[in-house]
């Protein structure tokens, strides 16, 4: 459930930057980002507000839970969206798609201190090939980006890889729910973009908006927004940080073939060699089994429940 909860968040997350791509011809990046949040959030609260999900419900969380939701939805949601945007913006989404998707290697790294993973070489030679091969498949090799969109991309990486370890640690222990995660992500990515529009008096429009760009922004906010964020906690609660950050290397791909269809972009013979360096490494990590917790040992002699995440 874990792997494929995973592997769905990241084929969601790599729809993302061809839908922003098609949503910048209508909307500003923050424009895109308050959209984003706001529908997704609102989608994501009618989903919370059934009767089967009450116990999702972020009633009676303490002081602390509340403010570790604050940061997640910071890391996974008002940082990591507006970095993205505007690298889209600078950069375009091919060279986003390779640089954001470095959170899979900063989430690896990041499990060391703040969850005491161990690094295993299977899990660094996967990382490796991924790297090259999301490399040649964004046909980066020898070509420019510009560095301000570059620099954009490594800042939403770096959120989002902590967002992924965080999530981790926190989810569990302080009853923070894939739901409840996502609405406080959309949430604050919305007001960290109402208040960059209000402060810098950007649009939020670039002019009346055609039918493509508002249903990118539809599918932005609802899939890789509100249904992503869920699966991603899932996926990030069920195994290991470098295995779900290996699995969601799978954006980059999605990226490439989406960007065939909705952009008339064609891979070249060096992208399809990128493209299969990926999906190799993601085989190969997949491979990689969940660490034995003292759950699972003591559950076999009949002991008590679970210890927090």
């Amino acid at each position: 459930m874990g792997g494929l909860a995973a592997a769905l968040a990241a084929v969601l997350y790599g729809s993302a930057y061809v839908a922003i791509a098609i949503a910048l011809d209508g909307f500003t990046p923050i424009g895109v980002a308050l959209w984003r949040g706001l529908i997704g959030a609102f989608a994501l609260g009618l989903v919370l507000s059934l009767r089967p999900l009450a116990s999702h419900r972020p009633l009676g969380l303490g002081r602390p839970a509340l403010a570790r939701l604050g940061v997640l939805g910071l890391t996974g949601g008002g940082i990591f969206v507006l970095a993205m945007n505007a690298a889209v913006a600078l950069s375009g989404a091919t060279i986003t798609a390779f640089v954001a998707g470095l959170y899979a290697v900063a989430a690896a790294l990041l499990a060391i201190p703040l969850l005491g993973e161990r690094l295993e070489r299977r899990t660094v030679v996967a990382l490796l090939a991924a790297l090259a091969g999301t490399a040649l498949l964004s046909d980066l090799v020898g070509g420019d980006g510009q560095p301000v969109g570059i620099a954009m991309a490594l800042t939403a990486a770096a959120s989002f890889g902590l967002f992924l370890v965080l999530s981790r640690r926190w989810s569990a222990s302080y009853r923070l729910s894939g739901p409840v995660v996502g609405v406080a992500s959309l949430g604050i990515s919305a007001l960290v973009a109402l208040g960059l529009a209000f402060v810098t008096g950007d649009r939020i429009a670039v002019g009346p908006p055609d039918t493509s760009p508002v249903l990118a922004v539809g599918w932005v906010a609802l899939g890789p927004g509100a249904l992503a964020s869920v699966l991603v906690v899932i996926g990030m609660r069920r195994l290991r940080a470098q295995t779900a950050s290996l699995l969601l290397l799978l954006n980059p791909p999605t990226a490439a073939v989406l960007a065939i269809v909705l952009l008339d972009e064609r891979l070249g013979p060096v992208q399809v060699v990128g493209a299969a360096l990926i999906l190799g490494a993601i085989g190969s990590a997949s491979g990689i089994r969940p660490r034995k917790t003292a759950f699972r040992r003591s559950s076999r002699r009949g002991s008590g429940p679970p210890p927090d995440s």
